[in-house]
């Protein structure tokens, strides 16, 4: 027993690895936050293409990856090159995903019509976004199946996630810190560009610089939890989704979570137009992120105490408390900026406590259920069970986006037929501030529902992890070789 335990917790990747795999998520992260990030804002207000039909663009992206997502994953699952698995993909894709983001960023300029139901626009935003999501999953899906791939070892694994969870999030966030400066700096007339020049000049630098440090992951990560040597069959890849009961549950347990962001859409409009100044974003994060790096340093202690299951559900209530007494606190002084950037400084604060094992535990689960398929039916399916992350994720933005640009107009926000930033009613800023605050607080709730029927976790998942490391270490005993080089079923 205890020898077993040994190998399960051995260390297979060094520092250097580990160091270099979060390098290049944060490439990865910088190349898609500014998109995902300022999207709507983009569409709307720099595009200046009708709210509604953003909302039936993203609608219809979120039906697309339902259907593109699992397809890329069961490639992935399929594919059995010399390089390995994943490699073949982190080597070949981020030169064109920077391509087409620059591409993506230069519609504006590429198509001045103030019309904001012009074909012309509506079409190149349509194809340009729908290639670079089938892009980014191509690229998300190999990188994140390489976490469970990268070692046998639930440490190792933890290690690899953190480094990339924390490194994104700081260098990652460079594109979402230099666009609000660069809007105020522009709107004052201090930098010599329209939002539109802005917009595409930054998204452009962050794009090819964040691809090239995503091309590290290609030729610096190995994978070592090798595959069957068989090729699992298209129905075999999709029913490790429908016999996958843990990962089921994640699912639900994301798309729920999809009510609950749609405070993000609305927070670039309240600063924008409520507290009248983008860049005071940049103030409220500040003590947060001080906090975060704190935060990564206990994600061991925490998981000592609590398991995957406790700290999802812990987490969640906590930060949901903060945000509903923080709206109560704020209420009657919402378009304060003197008042909101020290309230919303503090709320940041308190929640970047949990930030650290927030990042790292839903991943970790997600190579759990991984695990769990491999114990259960002998197949491993990283690539359909992240393509499933990926999949949720991006309907989780897709729904909120569309929800979010939905009701933008359903609030009463007016545009123009230009980039200008229009004056709001009173009654619009209350709007955006809920919209912002206790409203996805609220909704976003139901997300614990389907986590309380998660059981991956305490002696069933230590019972899975014996097992699996007895099972393999079986049938490497059973290895052959085949010029030179030795092959086992599994390891």
């Amino acid at each position: 027993m205890s020898e077993v335990i040994d190998i399960t917790k051995r260390r297979f990747v060094g520092t250097r690895e580990t160091l270099i795999y979060g390098i290049a998520n944060s490439g990865q992260v910088m190349t898609a936050s500014l998109i995902t990030g300022y999207l709507t804002y983009f569409y709307v207000n720099i595009f200046n293409i009708d709210p509604v039909i953003v909302a039936s663009m993203l609608l219809f992206e979120g039906i697309w990856d339902a259907f593109n997502d699992p397809l890329m994953g069961s490639l992935v699952d399929k594919t059995r090159t010399r390089w390995g698995k994943f490699k073949p993909y982190l080597l070949g894709i981020p030169a064109p995903m920077a391509l087409v983001s620059v591409v993506l960023l230069a519609g504006p300029l590429l198509i001045n019509d103030p019309n904001p139901r012009s074909a012309v626009k509506i079409v190149f935003m349509f194809v340009t976004y729908t290639l670079w999501e089938l892009l980014f999953t191509i690229s998300d899906v190999p990188f994140w199946g390489m976490s469970a791939a990268i070692s046998p070892s639930p440490e190792d694994r933890t290690r690899a996630i953190a480094s990339a969870s924390f490194l994104s999030r700081n260098l990652g966030g460079i594109p979402t810190t230099i666009m609000p400066i660069m809007m105020d700096l522009t709107k004052n007339g201090i930098v010599k560009t329209d939002l539109k020049q802005t917009f595409f000049i930054t998204g452009s630098a962050c794009a090819i610089i964040g691809m090239g440090l995503f091309f590290l992951a290609g030729i610096f990560t190995k994978e070592r939890v090798a595959q069957s040597m068989e090729e699992p069959r298209l129905i075999d890849c999709f029913k490790s989704i429908t016999k996958n009961g843990p990962l089921k549950l994640l699912i639900w347990h994301n798309l729920l979570g999809a009510l609950g962001n749609i405070g993000g859409i609305f927070g670039q409009y309240y600063f924008i137009d409520v507290l009248g100044n983008a860049s005071a974003s940049l103030f409220v994060w500040m003590l947060g992120s001080v906090v975060t790096p704190v935060s990564y340093a206990f994600i061991g202690k925490v998981k000592e105490r609590f398991n995957n299951k406790q700290i999802i559900i812990i987490s969640k209530l906590f930060n949901d408390f903060i945000g509903i007494l923080m709206f109560f606190l704020s209420i009657k002084r919402y378009a304060d900026i003197r008042f909101m950037l020290p309230m919303m400084s503090i709320r940041n604060a308190l929640s970047a406590i949990f930030h650290g094992v927030g990042s790292v535990v839903p991943k970790e689960m997600i190579i759990d259920t991984v695990d769990y398929m491999e114990w259960k039916t002998g197949q491993r399916s990283e690539g359909m069970s992240f393509s499933v992350l990926t999949l949720v994720g991006k309907l989780n933005g897709a729904l909120s986006r569309a929800l979010g640009s939905l009701l933008i107009s359903v609030i009463g926000y007016k545009t123009s037929h230009t980039s200008a930033i229009v004056p709001q009613t009173e009654v619009v800023k209350f709007r955006i501030f809920a919209m912002n605050s206790i409203v996805p607080t609220l909704l976003g709730l139901f997300a614990i529902i389907p986590i309380l029927f998660y059981d991956l976790v305490g002696e069933k998942h230590e019972r899975i992890l014996r097992e699996l490391t007895e099972r393999r270490e079986s049938l490497a005993k059973e290895a052959t070789v085949v010029n030179g080089d030795p092959v086992t079923n599994n390891i």
